[in-house]
């Protein structure tokens, strides 16, 4: 049994200390006590391995328009235009204060330098250190967050789950080497990242495991188009390593995508969605493809892409000389805690940003680089929303709710639900494997047993199996094509039965349609 939960209070929680949490801690700061968890180290987050850049329209030769319909166009139908307008209009303030942060994007002539990414119809994306901007972005904000008296970091604390009263959040409780605690909060902010590791082959670091999607989901909020999975077309394919990825702005600069036998077969700047399936469709024929940078001006990759080029470097391949390897991987949930313009989830007290949230600005599939503008302008504004609760009086203390059954043994299970959601959830769908996946996850809890004081890596198997499950059943309920979930067995786009966004709640089956709170 564990021991009792310490019991404190502070005016805001932050879950998560990647680029939405730590923007939102810095807006939070001026209102009152902030405590930020973050489950491993700081600066540890999905938000740190972003290598291509940060889309905002700065450039002479671009718009806000400009962005916001390239943003709609790879939506495939499902964004907020509201929501995209906001981004796209708030975002290049949001930019300059980074600047002003110390952030220090890559210049030419003492201009910043504007990449360009698939899809995009301008150059309009901001990068650092060449392939290193999210690391460059959040190491800004991890400084400005450390100088702010206000703010309290507490790095290795493992958020069990949401303090729920009277269908308000009121705090969470969590585990750390300090010990358990329960913290009262007036408002609560998950930004945790994304779920990446559901599957077996994802870009994302390990502590991608979809922590906040299921917190939320067992705090009865309201989820939306979960299926929507962006598989990223190009991670590093090297036997026995782990998928690392290769940014798009590789393609942006020119490198090409060829099979084995040396052909090009795809537009290397269409949508992702598109060219993963391209890769796919040949490393499942038991073709391997290449992403070809022998093509690009001489230094040209070393100077643009030093991370990439050093990692590929030290596994014994010069991009110089030689083709890479690649295939696609899961790399971002465009789904997730609906939210509206402020962030807001439909339980009183909880909000969401970041990858977690789904606020509508990604629709069916993500425009490269949206995701990191994403953090820091919806951080901002969830924070701001935040504060206006910050003189609610502080709840009382419910009775303590029973955490899910977790496994015994966590790495196998983790491994089991990696697999299934892999192989029945991947890149191409039908309604067999997500049956059969469905079954698998539902069945693999029969042996799970509940336990007052799981280890986080036991909770993070049962937080893995969760969003999993919620995959592909929404998956299951999409009987179309649309941007990053494509079915074999409906391959065409449906808009009149299906041009609208799927959403999941505690207790109720997945469907497609209006909202319904």
């Amino acid at each position: 049994m564990r021991e009792r939960f310490e019991r404190l209070e502070t005016d805001f929680i932050v879950v998560g200390s990647g680029a939405a949490g730590l923007r939102a801690a810095v807006e939070l700061s001026a209102a009152g006590r902030v405590l930020v968890l973050t489950k491993t180290e700081l600066t540890e987050s999905n938000s740190r391995y972003a290598q291509g850049g940060i889309a905002a329209a700065m450039d002479d030769s671009d718009t806000t328009e400009l962005h916001r319909a390239d943003t709609i166009a790879a939506g495939a139908g499902l964004c907020d235009e509201a929501a995209v307008a906001v981004l796209v209009e708030e975002g290049p303030a949001e930019v300059e204060r980074l600047i002003d942060w110390g952030t220090a994007f890559d210049t030419i002539d003492g201009k910043v330098a504007f990449g360009r990414e698939g899809a995009h119809s301008r150059s309009r994306v901001l990068h650092a250190n060449g392939d290193a901007t999210g690391m460059e972005i959040v190491t800004a904000l991890w400084r400005k967050v450390r100088s702010l008296p206000s703010v309290t970091i507490e790095s290795f604390a493992f958020v069990e789950d949401l303090v729920v009263l009277d269908d308000r959040v009121v705090g969470v409780r969590y585990v750390s080497p300090r010990g358990a605690r329960e913290v009262i909060a007036r408002a609560t902010l998950i930004a945790s990242g994304g779920a990446g590791q559901i599957f077996s082959h994802t870009t994302n670091p390990a502590v991608a495991t979809g922590d906040g999607f299921a917190l939320a989901y067992r705090a009865g909020a309201l989820l939306r188009d979960m299926e929507f999975v962006q598989f990223h077309p190009t991670a590093l394919n090297i036997a026995g390593a782990p998928p690392f990825l290769i940014s798009e702005a590789v393609r942006g600069e020119g490198a090409t995508l060829v099979d084995a036998s040396g052909n090009r077969f795809v537009d290397e700047l269409a949508p992702r969605d598109v060219v993963a399936r391209a890769i796919y469709s040949r490393v499942a024929a038991g073709s391997t493809v290449y992403l070809d940078l022998r093509g690009l001006p001489g230094g040209l990759a070393q100077r643009r892409f030093p991370h990439i080029h050093a990692f590929c470097l030290e596994r014994g391949i010069d991009v110089a000389r030689n083709k890479l390897p690649v295939t696609p991987a899961a790399h971002y949930f465009m789904g997730g805690i609906w939210t509206d313009l402020d962030g807001r989830s439909s339980v009183k007290g909880l909000y969401a940003a970041g990858e977690v949230a789904s606020c509508g600005i990604h629709g069916a599939n993500r425009l490269a680089s949206n995701s990191l503008l994403e953090c820091v302008v919806f951080g901002r504004r969830a924070a701001s929303a935040m504060t206006r609760e910050k003189n609610r009086a502080f709840e009382g203390t419910p009775p303590r709710q029973s955490l899910p059954r977790t496994p015994q043994r966590a790495e196998e299970a983790r491994r089991v639900i990696r697999d299934v959601a892999w192989k029945s959830g991947g890149i191409v769908r039908q309604a067999e494997g997500l049956k059969q996946g469905i079954e698998l996850l539902t069945r693999l809890m029969d042996d799970w047993q509940t336990t007052d004081s799981p280890s986080p890596e036991q909770m993070e198997a049962a937080n893995l199996r969760d969003v999993a499950l919620l995959t592909l059943r929404s998956a299951l309920v999409r009987l179309e094509s649309r941007g990053a979930h494509y079915r074999a067995d409906f391959p065409a786009l449906n808009d009149l039965q299906y041009g609208f966004h799927s959403w999941t709640r505690s207790g109720a089956p997945s469907w497609i349609g209006s909202l319904r709170f």
